[in-house]
């Protein structure tokens, strides 16, 4: 349950019935979502004792919030979301004036470092997206945020999120822009078909571990005569398996890839060879389509997921999916973080603009409603056990099943994550340009393969040692 990822000393007790979370009716919203304005000292004695951390902000008065002025630059790819934000934040701060751009995802880091370099053009808030986190990190240009002006606490946050938000010194440089814990999503009509069962209990029972799993699919993969596999990609299975075994593989500038990949890469070279795992590359147009064509029974999935990758994609899909915790525990699918930079001129603004978005009350009303984003706040589980009995629009895809009820008890429990630096987005973008190979080509074994991925590192990175 989400109480066991909670730290003790916060006194929190959300109960085994607690509901869903991503998505609420407005009117709900409206009447549960407590104002900036009017929370109560309470709320912030608890959360931060009176320094500006993420509760005593939500205490701060009109007066003091339209004492915070200045102009700041935010770089964001979602702008549906700036569109939607910012006037709200700024009826909550005149006078803050909000400067946003677009920026592609996939162009932002090359953005900020040109920006950098030429030093007229970086934002004051500054996001994180996964594939490239540890590379911005290292970059030494974000704010410590458990320092002045922001004395934000890091125990506020759930206790999987400190490791992926934290610098290679140790500094708290970001929150967490939504949680993302994820599970597998499946196909509860071939469920049944060849595994003899589409209900979320019931089929994790079944396959309690990957040895279980792999048996299971060389069962499918004979009674479909080829057609069917367990995971529609190598990389499906290697992100959900290689993720669930977190933990830390990287010192100063030592990278210990055999300790962190050997057993994933193993399980995952295993489910290869044993003829469960589809054709497609991840996020290529095959895979997209591969959701409503049903040649395969799992993909990874986290709580932006169900919009994202099954609604987008299998539009006649309601009633066709499940979700259920992955075997052998869950793991982290995404994620970005938000940080302030520390040459900002208007760190005040800046951290005004971040705590009303991503972890206000009056904010989160919005991003809860409008987007499906969750705070990585303790406070937020705490507070709003009401949004949390609600389900999601995206629910009737699920045939009914209660995803955020799925994600809060069953998921978020096991969620571990690396710490982020410049050499686990090297590991990665060396892994991607190696695994089509091994995905086709079985004559590559784990060893083989591990030694190539090695290579590959040590190119990215010549002044590290690989192990």
């Amino acid at each position: 349950m989400i109480k066991e990822a909670i730290s003790k000393e916060e006194g929190l007790k959300l109960k085994h019935t607690q509901k869903s979370w991503l998505y609420v009716p407005a009117t709900l919203l409206l009447a549960g979502a407590v104002t900036l304005a009017g929370c109560t000292s309470e709320s912030n004695n608890a959360a931060g004792g009176g320094e500006k951390g993420a509760s005593t902000l939500n205490g701060d008065s009109a007066a003091t919030a339209a004492g915070i002025k200045g102009t700041i630059k935010v770089w964001d790819w979602d702008e549906a979301f700036l569109k939607k934000m910012v006037p709200e934040f700024n009826k909550r701060f005149p006078n803050v004036k909000v400067e946003y751009t677009v920026v592609n995802n996939g162009d932002y880091m090359q953005k900020l470092q040109s920006g950098i370099a030429s030093g007229s053009d970086v934002p004051d808030v500054v996001l994180g997206e996964m594939n490239y986190r540890g590379q911005l990190f290292d970059l030494d240009i974000l704010d410590n945020l458990e320092k002045a002006p922001y004395n934000f606490k890091r125990t506020e946050l759930l206790d999987y999120l400190p490791s992926i938000l934290t610098n290679s010194k140790g500094e708290l440089v970001g929150v967490d822009q939504s949680i993302t814990p994820a599970g597998l999503a499946y196909r509860r009509d071939l469920a049944k078909q060849y595994l003899g069962t589409d209900d979320p209990d019931a089929l994790a029972k079944a396959i309690p571990d990957w040895n279980a799993f792999i048996e299971k699919g060389k069962k499918v993969q004979q009674e479909s005569g080829g057609k069917v596999t367990m995971f529609a990609s190598f990389d499906d299975a290697y992100r959900v398996i290689r993720e669930q075994n977190s933990k830390p593989y990287v010192t100063g500038t030592t990278i210990n890839l055999t300790d962190r990949l050997q057993l994933p890469l193993t399980t995952v070279f295993s489910m290869r060879d044993a003829g469960i795992l589809g054709k497609y590359e991840a996020y290529t147009p095959g895979w997209n389509a591969s959701f409503a064509k049903g040649d395969n029974i799992f993909y990874p999935m986290a709580p932006w997921s169900a919009k994202w990758n099954i609604a987008a994609n299998d539009k006649d899909g309601i009633g066709r999916w499940g979700l259920i915790p992955a075997p052998g525990g869950s793991y982290t699918y995404g994620g970005t973080s938000v940080g302030v930079y520390k040459d900002s001129k208007n760190k005040d603004a800046a951290w005004a603009y971040i705590n009303f978005a991503y972890m206000s009350d009056e904010g989160m009303a919005i991003n809860y409603k409008e987007f499906g984003n969750m705070a990585g706040t303790k406070q937020f589980f705490e507070k709003h056990k009401d949004w949390i009995d609600a389900g999601t629009e995206y629910d009737k895809y699920f045939a009914g099943q209660n995803l955020n009820k799925t994600f809060v008890e069953k998921i978020v429990p096991t969620v571990k994550a690396d710490p982020q630096t410049k050499y686990n987005a090297m590991v990665q973008t060396a892994y991607g340009s190696l695994y089509p190979l091994w995905m086709k080509d079985t004559s590559i074994n784990v060893k083989t393969a591990l030694e190539k991925l090695k290579s590959e590192v040590k190119n990215l990175a010549p002044e590290a040692t690989i192990k």
